[in-house]
């Protein structure tokens, strides 16, 4: 395997705080990005993962606070990503259109 080559899932040392989005660098500020080992925990479902770009810190910390409060399992990775657990995708689902209303 090439120096370069990461395959899937393993984890890379060294400091990738330089390539943090701002966004991920807020998100690990207010304690919203998860531990790598919650990340592949979750990830390890096969769940969906939704793009967190459009929304603000204060949109995110909401959803994962209703997400919390319903019991649905999720991790937010460095991309960022939001991760949910394969089991709870229909609830989760819920979540978004109770904040953000049904999808067109």
């Amino acid at each position: 395997m090439d120096d370069d080559e990461i395959l899937e899932g393993e984890l890379v040392e060294g400091d990738d705080e330089e390539t943090l989005s701002e966004q991920a660098k807020a998100l690990i500020a207010v304690g919203l990005v998860s531990e790598e080992i919650d990340i592949f925990d979750i990830a390890a479902t096969d769940g969906p993962a939704y793009e967190l770009d459009d929304l603000s810190i204060d949109q995110i910390a909401e959803l994962t606070g209703q997400l919390d409060a319903r019991g649905i399992r999720w991790a937010i990775d460095g991309n960022p990503q939001l991760l949910i657990h394969r089991n709870h995708e229909r609830k989760a689902d819920e979540v978004f259109d109770l904040i953000f209303g049904p999808e067109q």
